[in-house]
Formats: C-alpha cells, structure tokens, sequence
C-alpha cells in the first residue's frame, strides 16, 4: 500500500476551514459570575450571586441539595438577567469590587456565555 506524498498536493478529503471573520463573526458574549456558596446546618446548599445588584428583582439567591444545583440555578438566573438587559442596551449594575464573602462562604467563578 502507498501513501501519498505532501508533494503531490492537498488532500481534497481535508475538512476546509469555514474562514469566517471580520463581521461575519457573530460576537458572543462572555460574563463573569462570582457565587458565594456555604453549607448549611441541615446539609443543604445556599448560594448568592456577589457581583450584581439585584435591583427591582431582588438579589440573586438559591439553595438546593447539592452546591451543583445551587450553582445552575443561579447561573441560570443570572444569565436571564444580564441577556435581557444585554439586549434592551441597560447598563450592568455590577458590584466592583463586590463585598468580601462571609466566613463561611466558599467564592467560585463561574464564566456565562449568552
């Protein structure tokens, strides 16, 4: 059996780059979603987002059984917010630097693409 030389040319099998660029590259959004979590007395998780204000909504608050469930529920929370006012051009209302966590809060950095 033979292979072919690199001489002989490009594979047409080759997948070929889709080249897009410029403007026809749709921008994606990418936000940074600082959550404070902590364990409950009864084993249950809390959570809270740390670096956007809640505004009229309310601060941005969940528990669950697990800090996973915690974390999606927040992170999907916070997603829906920030895209609506994404697309309505509000102003983000972070909180920069955002408060420091309790003693027995753990920080994660979630990053969320709209």
């Amino acid at each position: 059996m033979t292979t072919p030389s690199s001489a002989s040319g490009p594979n047409p099998a080759a997948p070929k780059p889709l080249e897009i660029t410029g403007g026809a590259k749709p921008p994606v959004p990418a936000f940074s979603c600082i959550i404070y979590v902590s364990k409950t007395a009864d084993g249950s998780m809390n959570g809270r987002v740390a670096n956007l204000a809640g505004g009229d909504a309310g601060e941005i608050v969940a528990n669950g059984n697990s800090e996973r469930d915690v974390l999606f529920k927040l992170t999907r929370e916070f997603k829906s917010r920030v895209a609506k006012m994404h697309e309505q051009q509000q102003t983000m209302p972070w909180i920069d630097p955002p408060p420091p966590p309790l003693e027995h809060e753990q920080i994660r950095y979630v990053p969320v693409h709209l």
